[in-house]
């Protein structure tokens, strides 16, 4: 374990609350309601804040920026403010807290060096988020990170950073997947270093992490992040290309899909737990509009089974339809009008997957 996350519990303990008691941190009170998504098994999570109805927007709320310079000009992360500073998390890193948190002690990993948001995660950025997860481990062992890629991700700030939940109860999303790998009659178990999709009527890719300190190729913890990031990103990739070729779609609608298909035109979401690893393609922001013109902005936590409603109007609008419905809305819909894929579909599928695993060395070392 890194010596640069060493006590990082404590550390955030006191950073919290030194930065609640001054007003540099503002904690907004939620309501958390449930809703059950029985065809998927799920209890969702609805957290209710009015209050962030009138939070101040992001200073630079545009992702894509023209410059460096211009963006550095209005980044709140550079410079920092002093009184969000947590501690370095590596070389490259620190972990700054989030000024506007719904869950306390919410944090950010954030690079030092400015780095665009559109990127695609380092090694260095997945051992650390890693890292992060592992030092929460006694006292928040389901806590969950993020990173929202991409203009239609649900990020907020240009400059490159990772979020992290040190959640005190599983989230929907971790619950469903130890549901969802269970052995089953008529069903293979899902072993480390199997990839699954999750029941989401979109797009969606998860692998099993295998645990560094107990598989049978002696891989470090580095070894399998990058290996299961660059596969899923192969999956992804794929999928969205395969998507394209449906006979239904609009020339627009392909233009978009085919920019999502390329890696810098790529949005989604990314989640790590410290037993998966998982990755959602965008099309959009927000939920399509209801017909008053309701939509909410969906980041990976929506993926995660959590979404924020800021108005009642939001809320009424998350328990009419569903949250895993409005959620899966922002990715690509498996086939037409979101109908699954057959069987041929997915037979051929896992026979290209194996094609692209087999070649996972190659890529491996061009990292």
């Amino acid at each position: 374990m890194t010596t640069y996350l060493t006590g990082l519990n404590s550390k955030l303990e006191s950073t919290y609350d030194a930065a609640l008691l001054s007003g540099s941190l503002n904690f907004i009170a939620s309501e958390t309601q449930t809703i059950t998504e029985t065809e998927f098994n799920i209890e969702c999570e609805i957290c209710f804040a009015p209050a962030l109805a009138i939070k101040p927007q992001g200073i630079a709320p545009v992702v894509e920026a023209k410059s460096h310079e211009n963006i550095q000009k209005v980044n709140p992360f550079l410079p920092h403010d002093p009184a969000l500073f947590v501690q370095d998390a590596s070389e490259h890193h620190k972990i700054l807290l989030n000024k506007f948190c719904v869950v306390p002690r919410h944090f950010l990993i954030v690079t030092k060096d400015f780095h665009p948001q559109t990127q695609p995660l380092s090694p260095d950025d997945l051992l650390t988020a890693w890292n992060a997860l592992q030092e929460l481990k006694a006292s928040h062992p389901d806590a969950i990170a993020f990173y929202n890629c991409g203009a239609r991700s649900g990020a907020s700030q240009p400059h490159k950073h990772l979020q992290v939940i040190p959640t005190t109860h599983p989230t929907p999303i971790t619950n469903l997947v130890r549901e969802v790998i269970q052995r089953r009659p008529g069903r293979k178990e899902t072993r480390p270093g199997d990839h699954f999709s999750v029941p989401f009527p979109c797009i969606n890719h998860a692998i099993l992490l295998q645990d560094p300190e107990n598989n049978p190729a002696g891989k470090d913890a580095e070894d399998i992040l990058i290996e299961a990031y660059i596969s899923l990103m192969d999956s992804m990739l794929l999928s969205i290309r395969e998507y394209a070729e449906q006979e239904h779609l609009s020339d627009e609608e392909k233009d978009l899909v085919m920019a999502g298909g390329r890696a810098s035109g790529l949005a989604y979401n990314w989640i790590l737990t410290r037993e998966f690893m998982m990755m959602v393609p965008r099309r959009q922001e927000s939920t399509n509009p209801s017909e008053d013109g309701i939509s909410l902005n969906i980041n990976s936590l929506g993926f995660a089974g959590t979404v924020l409603a800021k108005t009642t109007e939001e809320l009424e609008l998350v328990k009419k339809r569903g949250l895993m419905e409005i959620v899966a809305e922002t990715g690509f819909m498996f086939g037409k009008d979101g109908e699954g894929r057959s069987k041929e579909e997915e037979a051929q599928k896992k026979k290209e997957q194996e094609v692209l695993e087999k070649q996972m060395g190659g890529a491996l070392s061009s990292l």
